[in-house]
């Protein structure tokens, strides 16, 4: 047995850590736990399943990493996973203000041989090399218990029990069941990074057969909740931010409706996102789509995205056109579904029919703008990138918008050709070839994203470079942070996605500064209202806690531009707007930590007070107060895990 870098490692005999009442457990969309929220603040730490083949090589819970499924009953929260067979139940019930109980499950459909199946949890950096570690363990160890598989091991033997211990914070891990537990580090001495693995299975698993533990975790001591100091700087005015968009792909005609209503009659909605159903409107290359669309042979799905279009517009909100699914002539080979063999997805387009291709979208575009009234201002294929479901080259995309934007503007229409518009932020590369063409740059009226991954700082600057290259608005063509959630929607409910949500929703206007974030979407699809029937809950329709996050972004002044702001927290992300000209500015932050004081400098002499909004588990875009300005600063407290943002004008 051995710690390395002074790690103080104590047995004890027993344990006794735990008090009765509860906390808030915050977790990944995908289930892996990031901490305990306690009146304290965020107790963080992370926690995923992992599962170790003979080979030593490792399967852990990731995103969209493996097939998931979420339900809740009542307050206890079920995951459960499928990975390569092996199939993963993890259930999650807070038991006292400072603890929760977490149950595996675990199961192999045949006879299997692995290292290892393990529930993980891994230690934040606070706890360093000075870490103490005290841990229960049976009455009697061997040789054998101390040995291990694993190449950077400091500690392996079974244990009951253990607490990691800092000067400031604890954090108490006791089994139900004796279980094997092995203490890993990273190679850096200061920071060790240490993870604690709990065997829940080893060796020979046997078919069908069920093995479970479960682990009550409870932490002590306070989080890091230093007061937070944010600085504006005002005179630097960036892109312009118009607000919150929608995205309204029809796909349920019973549930979609009453959201679509409630959207746009209880949000600021800027932006429109309409489907172009192609492979519906063209589906004969011999007949004329236009003249069989006229003559009344029109496809009801067509039919209504064309009136989705019309109601938008008569709001006043300007529509962009995405296409999903080509006709079948327009297509190489036969029609993707899923992955293709080669790993790709998608089908691309027939590069012998272009011209057939490009005049049957642009009669969509006219027959939109002739017979509906409404001039798309923008129009792309749905994340070609990745191929869902048109999948184009870098140098595909740039030829089609240098033709087929060249098409639209001989035919008389002002609509253009959307840039990118790529299923993550990662895919800003594919814009390379088109944002450096000059042929091509005159036909992009826009530059798009995803949210779905890929929010890295860098990535996020990218953007905003290539849009300020073509010299167009940036636009979220789609916002959220979970793909695959729709496959178990109780999701959207929960606090920790929605503050997670629109905390990438402030990290993203803060450093890619787009036009709109058009939120994926204002259907019933990934729905920010609840009950009415949606994905099955028969309750009464209601707004989510998303919805008041959108609300509340969404009520920003118009007229306003991105604005630097400083902050030294980072578990405080901030984004701030305003306008010198207007007098008028915004701030919107996430509180990821405890309650905590703020404040915040910068603030120009012409603004006198903030009126001050709060969404969090608790408030609904609730104002809570006006603070008054004193010498360019105010000063406030923010509650955790909250949602808050400050307007200098008074809200309708």
């Amino acid at each position: 047995m051995k710690l390395k870098n002074k790690v103080i490692l104590t047995l004890l005999v027993v344990t006794g850590f735990f008090q009765k009442i509860t906390a808030q457990t915050e977790f990944e969309t995908w289930g892996n736990l990031i901490g305990i929220r306690t009146d304290q603040g965020l107790h963080g730490f992370n926690t995923s399943l992992l599962l170790v083949n003979e080979q030593k090589y490792q399967w852990p819970t990731r995103k969209e990493g493996q097939k998931t499924d979420f339900k809740r009953d009542d307050e206890t929260k079920i995951f459960s996973y499928e990975m390569r067979n092996i199939r993963w139940t993890q259930t999650i019930k807070s038991l006292t203000t400072h603890s929760v109980r977490v149950q595996i499950d675990f199961s192999s459909p045949k006879d299997t041989l692995i290292q290892g199946a393990y529930f993980r949890i891994n230690l934040p950096q606070e706890f360093n090399n000075e870490t103490r570690f005290e841990i229960t363990n049976p009455e009697s160890l061997s040789a054998l218990d101390i040995s291990s598989d694993f190449d950077n091991t400091s500690y392996k033997a079974p244990v009951q029990a253990v607490s990691m211990l800092t000067k400031k914070r604890g954090i108490h891990v006791k089994a139900k069941d004796q279980t094997e537990l092995m203490i890993t580090m990273g190679k850096d001495s200061i920071n060790p990074e240490f993870g604690l693995n709990f065997a829940i299975a080893t060796g020979s698993l046997a078919e069908g057969k069920t093995y479970s533990n479960t682990f009550d975790i409870e932490v002590s001591g306070e989080p890091e909740n230093a007061p937070v100091a944010l600085k504006l700087f005002p005179e630097q005015e960036g892109n312009l931010f118009e607000g919150i968009g929608g995205n309204f792909r029809l796909q349920n005609p019973k549930n979609d409706p009453q959201v679509i209503d409630y959207s746009l009659d209880n949000l600021n909605v800027t932006w429109g996102r309409v489907e172009l159903p192609w492979k519906l409107w063209h589906p004969d290359l011999d007949k004329n789509p236009k003249l069989e669309a006229k003559n009344g042979n029109l496809h009801p799905k067509v039919e209504a995205s064309l009136e989705m279009a019309r109601r938008l517009d008569k709001r006043g909100i300007p529509v962009i056109l995405a296409a999903w699914f080509a006709p079948n002539w327009a297509i190489i080979g036969e029609r993707a579904e899923g992955v293709n063999l080669d790993g790709s997805r998608g089908n691309q387009l027939d590069q012998s029919k272009k011209e057939e291709i490009y005049r049957s979208i642009t009669s969509y575009v006219e027959f939109l703008k002739e017979e509906y009234g409404v001039e798309a201002f923008l129009f792309s294929f749905n994340e070609s990138d990745l191929g869902i479901d048109v999948r184009q080259t870098p140098e595909e995309h740039d030829q089609l918008i240098r033709e087929l934007g060249s098409l639209f503007k001989n035919a008389g229409l002002n609509t253009k050709l959307l840039l990118g518009d790529t299923a993550d932020a990662n895919g800003w590369d594919f814009t390379t070839t088109a944002s450096l063409n000059p042929e091509s740059v005159p036909y992009i009226g826009g530059v798009s994203f995803h949210s779905w991954r890929g929010w890295s700082q860098k990535n996020l600057l990218e953007w905003y470079d290539i849009a300020n290259r073509v010299g167009q608005p940036l636009f979220v063509g789609e916002g959220s942070i979970d793909a695959g959630a729709w496959r178990y929607p109780q999701i959207f409910e929960e606090p920790s996605y929605a503050l997670e949500e629109i905390r990438i929703y402030l990290k993203i206007l803060k450093f890619a500064q787009p036009l709109s974030i058009l939120q994926w979407q204002l259907t019933s699809d990934y729905s920010v209202l609840s009950g009415g029937g949606i994905y099955g809950n028969d309750d009464k329709l209601k707004p989510t806690q998303r919805f008041f996050n959108l609300k509340q972004l969404g009520k920003t002044p118009s007229g306003l531009r991105n604005i630097p702001v400083t902050s030294n927290q980072e578990s405080v992300t901030a984004a701030a707007l305003g306008s010198k000209e207007r007098g008028q500015y915004a701030l919107h932050l996430v509180n990821k930590g405890g309650k905590r004081s703020i404040e915040v400098t910068g603030i120009p002499s012409s603004i006198s007070a903030f009126n001050v909004y709060v969404t969090d588990q608790n408030n609904s875009f609730k104002r809570i107060k006006k603070v008054q300005v004193s010498n360019g600063k105010i000063n406030l407290f923010a509650e955790g895990g909250s949602f808050i943002s400050l307007f200098s004008v008074n809200l309708k």
